[in-house]
């Protein structure tokens, strides 16, 4: 685990589940957490042109997001008044404060609807841009999710590529400091429907395959696979990767999948499997990338003058 846990708050409901499932997370690791709420300025077309924002609607602005901070410390006092807690306003578009304001080895935290209204089980464009943009893992808790008080169950899917190892290493130690089980996933597919008994079928060949490739992936741990610190199962399924995890995953208390998988381009592009999880799964999804990609970051592009505020929370030691 990082140094702190980011936490996206806009003043919705679905933002403040995602703080609590964050408060319980920050109080396994014995860590921090840096609230971000974010607001932008709209500019309006006019018969004149465009319609620039007062200074005072941007006053109102920045007083609307404090309030919100200020609320998110105290929900997380009432959870564990030992969490230490700072929280920023910024203005700038969610998606980019909240992804520059983590550093390696930080993980953000948002619901996965915000206050624009969408429906429920819809991903909402701030928690689809930032498991695009960030280079740490991120949580996407849905709407009405239970506090996240207790983390059980963790399942998590593997294809060889080094996105699924590096999500096998942070399901790992998630696992390890919830004292909970993990369950590693492998799915494979044969691509025609022709008998089982037939002569020429190659899915036996396939599958020693796919139990190879999943043996690599848990082999990947070394001696944390057989030293009893995390109650391990593997379970290889012969069907589509997202319907396999969406099966092992009734009654998880978390997903966790890699960025894109092995046949992903090479670029910041969610893969299929992480995406269509992020949609339809009933828990805390985890979408994490390679150490690698943290190297390429980007320039803050919000404003860090005037229109920045920090507000603090110490606990009462």
């Amino acid at each position: 685990m990082g140094t702190k846990i980011i936490v996206g708050i806009d003043g919705s409901d679905s933002s403040f589940d995602a703080l609590r499932w964050a408060a319980y997370e920050a109080r396994r690791h014995a860590v921090g957490i840096r609230l971000i709420a974010c607001y932008t300025a709209p500019t309006y077309g006019g018969l004149d042109g465009a319609v620039y924002p007062s200074s005072v609607d941007i006053d109102v602005l920045k007083e609307e997001a404090e309030a919100d901070i200020r609320k998110a410390m105290g929900i997380v006092a009432v959870i564990d008044p030992a969490v230490v807690v700072d929280g920023i306003t910024l203005l700038s578009s969610a998606v980019v404060g909240i992804a520059e304001s983590a550093t390696a080895g930080d993980e953000i935290v948002v619901g996965a609807t915000g206050r624009t209204g969408l429906l429920n089980g819809v991903i909402g464009s701030v928690a689809a841009g930032l498991t695009h943009r960030a280079h740490v893992p991120v949580i996407v808790v849905p709407a009405g999710r239970r506090s996240g008080a207790m983390v059980k169950h963790i399942v998590v899917g593997v294809d060889g590529s080094s996105e699924s190892l590096a999500a096998l290493e942070w399901a790992y130690a998630e696992a390890m400091a919830s004292s909970a089980k993990l369950t590693v996933v492998h799915a494979w597919e044969y691509p025609y429907d022709v008998s089982r008994s037939s002569m020429r079928e190659i899915r036996k060949p396939m599958e020693m395959a796919a139990i190879n490739e999943l043996r690599t992936s848990l082999e990947s741990l070394g001696p944390r696979l057989t030293d009893g610190s995390v109650h391990i199962r593997s379970k290889l399924c012969e069907d589509a990767p997202t319907a396999a995890l969406m099966t092992e995953s009734r009654g998880a208390d978390l997903i966790v999948v890699g960025s894109r998988g092995r046949g992903g381009l090479r670029s910041l592009l969610l893969g299929s499997v992480s995406r269509t999880m992020l949609h339809q799964a009933l828990c805390p999804v985890a979408v994490v990338r390679t150490t690698g990609c943290r190297e390429v970051r980007h320039q803050p592009r919000f404003s860090v003058g005037s229109h920045a505020t920090t507000l603090a929370s110490t606990p009462n030691l």
